[in-house]
């Protein structure tokens, strides 16, 4: 989905263009009417490109499981979406947090300086190329790191990710070098239980 319908200023201060990639959203925050294309299914996430990865698009029935779980702090927005003929609501679930500095454990994860554009072909994958192993030990590291790197034909890649024990939340948010939304093996299952279409879970491995 990647379309509206009617009149929209997506460059006025209310567009969803100016939802920031973390800290709540301050300012009168309007959307459009979405047109899901005819031929797409209708599923409890609909997948969109307005976004860039910084909220969800729920059902009404995904809203309410979700509800019943422990989420990081949220703020929600009713949209609607017309589908064929059919206009239906939905929800955009935003999270404010980035949790990256305290949720991996960034001692237990490896790192590489690796080409920003020169790669290897292994088993059947791209791979950039790797100049030197680092390790890393809070967020705040990788930040420096990334800037001493700004300027120069290297870059910080994540090789393996291992996240803290006893994670509170059921899902929460996480900015690089691990970006997306996290959810636990218990909001998982119950996602699928309620068969709740449209979710795509890759473990996050340790």
């Amino acid at each position: 989905m990647d379309d509206w319908i009617g009149d929209y200023n997506y460059l006025a201060p209310y567009s969803y263009r100016n939802i920031p990639l973390s800290g709540e959203i301050k300012f009168d925050l309007k959307f459009p009417t979405f047109k899901l294309h005819s031929a797409a299914k209708k599923t409890d996430l609909l997948q969109n490109k307005f976004s860039k990865g910084q909220t969800l698009l729920l059902s009404p029935k995904a809203k309410a499981l979700f509800e019943k779980h422990h989420l990081d702090n949220t703020q929600w927005y009713s949209v609607e979406v017309l589908h064929i003929h059919r206009r239906m609501e939905y929800f955009i679930l935003y999270m404010p947090n980035d949790r990256q500095s305290e949720l991996i454990n960034w001692s237990a994860s490896s790192f590489a300086v690796v080409h920003r554009k020169e790669f290897n072909y292994e088993g059947g994958v791209m791979r950039p190329i790797e100049i030197a192993s680092l390790s890393l030990n809070s967020f705040e590291e990788y930040l420096s790191e990334m800037r001493s790197l700004r300027d120069t034909e290297y870059i910080v890649r994540l090789k393996k990710a291992a996240l803290v024990d006893n994670i509170e939340f059921d899902l929460f948010k996480m900015g690089g070098p691990l970006r997306g939304f996290f959810c636990s093996v218990h909001l998982k299952t119950a996602i699928e239980e309620a068969g709740l279409t449209g979710f795509r879970f890759e473990p996050v491995h340790g």
